[in-house]
Parts: C-alpha cells; sequence; structure tokens
C-alpha cells in the first residue's frame, strides 16, 4: 500500500496541467493587448482623420456660410437704398415725359408740383436744366430749379441763371445725365452746400424732345436717411458699417458719435480708426465684387472686414464684425460635432 501510494504520488503532483493553462492566459492575454491596441490606434487614426477632415473641408464651409449670412443681412440696406432711389427715378421719368409737352411758362408754375412728393423730406429739390438756346432761342441759361427752405416749402433758387454763375451744361452732373441711358438716374457723387444742412446727391436723367437731346432733369435727394439705415442695421447684426464711395468719401455718420465725418475722406481718418484704416485698405485692393480683408482692432482682436458695391449707384457698403463672433457659430457647430465622432 506504501509503495502503491508513493508511486500514485508524483503523476498526482506533475504541474502540467498547470502549465499548459497559464500558457493559454499568457496567449490570451498577447491577443487581447494586440486587440486593444489595434482599436486604440484605429480610434486614435479615427479621430485625427475626423479633427483633419472637420478643418480641411467642413469648417471652411461653415465659416463661409456664416460670413455670407452677414453680407447678406448687410445687403438689406443696399436693398433699401435702391428701394428709395428707385422711387427717386420713377418720379424723373414723369418729369422727363411730362417737361417736352409744355409751354415755358407751364413748367415753371407746374414744375414745384412734380418735385414735391407731398412734402417729403429725402427730395430736397429739384430742377429742369435745358440746352443753350432750345428753351428759349438766344438765352443760352434758362433753367428752373426749386428747393426746400428751413420749413420744408419750396422756393424757387434762380441762381444758375444769372450771369456770374457757371454754365450748368458744362457741369459733369448735367453731361453725365445727357450721357445715361433713357429713363436711367446718373447719380452724382456726394456734396454740400449753403442751401442744405445736408448731404445729397442728385439724379440726373436726360430730356428729350422729338427725337433730340433737349436738357437734363435732376432731383436732389439728402443723405441724412443713410444713418438711420446704418445704425438700426449695426444693432441686428452686431458689426460696424459704412457707407462710402469709390474715392474714399464718407457718406453715413459713426452712430452714437457726435463727430461729424461725413464728406471727409478715410484717408483723413484712417489713423484715427482701425475700422476706417481696414476701409481704407479695402478700396486700396478693390476688385470687382466682394473684398474681404481681417484687420487688428485697437484692443488686439481681429476683426473680418467685408466691401460690396450698392448696385445702380457710386457707392460702396462696408461691414465689419469681429472675426471670433463671426466664426462662433461654426465653432459651436465643429466641437458638437467633433464630441459625436469621439
Amino acid at each position: 500500500m506504501k509503495k502503491h501510494l508513493l508511486r500514485l504520488t508524483p503523476s498526482w503532483i506533475v504541474p502540467f496541467p498547470r502549465l499548459r493553462y497559464n500558457k493559454k492566459m499568457v496567449l490570451l492575454k498577447t491577443v487581447q493587448a494586440r486587440y486593444t491596441a489595434t482599436f486604440v490606434g484605429f480610434m486614435a487614426l479615427v479621430i485625427v482623420l475626423t479633427v483633419y477632415g472637420i478643418g480641411q473641408f467642413v469648417s471652411p464651409r461653415l465659416t463661409a456660410n456664416d460670413e455670407n449670412m452677414l453680407t447678406a443681412k448687410a445687403a438689406d440696406i443696399s436693398n433699401e437704398i435702391k428701394t428709395e432711389l428707385a422711387r427717386v427715378q420713377a418720379q424723373a421719368r414723369v418729369i422727363t415725359e411730362l417737361v417736352p409737352q409744355l409751354s415755358s411758362d407751364d413748367i415753371d408754375r407746374l414744375l414745384p408740383f412734380m418735385v414735391n412728393q407731398y412734402g417729403e423730406a429725402k427730395v430736397f429739390g429739384g430742377g429742369i436744366w435745358p440746352l443753350p438756346n432750345v428753351r428759349t432761342p438766344g438765352r443760352a441759361k434758362h433753367s428752373t430749379f426749386y428747393h426746400r427752405d428751413a420749413s420744408g416749402k419750396l422756393i424757387v433758387n434762380t441762381h444758375w441763371n444769372s450771369p456770374e454763375s457757371l454754365n450748368y451744361f458744362e457741369q459733369g452732373w448735367h453731361k453725365g445725365g445727357l450721357s445715361a441711358p433713357a429713363g436711367q438716374c446718373a447719380w452724382a457723387p456726394a456734396y454740400q452746400d449753403a442751401a442744405s444742412p445736408e448731404p445729397r446727391t442728385n439724379c440726373a436723367m436726360a430730356i428729350s424732345k422729338d427725337g433730340q437731346p433737349w436738357g437734363v432733369s435732376t432731383i436732389d435727394v439728402t443723405l441724412g436717411f443713410f444713418n438711420t439705415l446704418v445704425e438700426a442695421k449695426e444693432r441686428e447684426v452686431n458689426a460696424r458699417i459704412m457707407i462710402i464711395e469709390a474715392d474714399g468719401k464718407i457718406l453715413s455718420n459713426v452712430p452714437g458719435s457726435s463727430d461729424k465725418i461725413v464728406l471727409r475722406n478715410v484717408s483723413e481718418l484712417a489713423a484715427q480708426s482701425p475700422f476706417i484704416n481696414g476701409i481704407k485698405s479695402a478700396l486700396a485692393s478693390k476688385g470687382t465684387g466682394t473684398s474681404r480683408l481681417t484687420y487688428q482692432n485697437s484692443d488686439g482682436e481681429e476683426s473680418t472686414l467685408f466691401l460690396m458695391p450698392v448696385a445702380g449707384t457710386p457707392w460702396l457698403l462696408a461691414v465689419a464684425q469681429n472675426t471670433a463672433l463671426l466664426k462662433s457659430q461654426s465653432e459651436t457647430v465643429l466641437n458638437t460635432l467633433a464630441w459625436l465622432q469621439i
């Protein structure tokens, strides 16, 4: 019995099964580690590719969309300006078609009623400016011009018919009106004189009689309403906005500022304002369509500026917004997308 036990003992205590079990565990752990490492590496690659793809393809499109939304909202000002000017153009068409049918005395009598527009304050005045000798033979200057006085009433102004005045038919606005397509306004650059406390422009439109050039009609429009449009739109889009001419002449004041900068040039004020300096730079590099550039504000933050034309006019619209604010919506979308991918 003792010998039998001695024979059995060695086979019972031989650790071969345990060794095989340990080898299997080591192999299993090695495979798991490989799978884990492969999975982690794959996920890291996916994350890197996702971030790269978002940065290269998605982010630029979202940013462009944000920029398009800003310029589209700012362009509402252009649309409102064009609406106002279209009304003036329609009024001028009536005058240019009616005047050739009237006698000289009837022109003097009826013109104030054609210009008045029920006392519309934006319409500062208007006139007809015949070529030499066509209204009255032997008389070179025979215009009829009315403008509003301080009370808003239309009064006659005969200055341009006086001997000491310049020949109105040699002025740029008169030549521009004569050469404009029939029924279309030639808009004069903004100006201001003693007759009006506000800057203004005018629509000059050709008058023809019996198929021949007869003269030009004008309707003077004050530009004070630009300030109202700019102030309202700045509040809406949280951006800086200014209306200017191609030569840099400023046509709208800075909302909330007491400084009178209308009719001054951006080159005069560029050193005082990063925004105006940005406009100056945009004008220097302006091509056709909308221009885009960035500039540093006085606080060191970046702003993005767009310069776009107001179609059918000699004017341009500048709009600038803090770049971080401009991109805030797209950044939120990108962050959400990145977290969903992770």
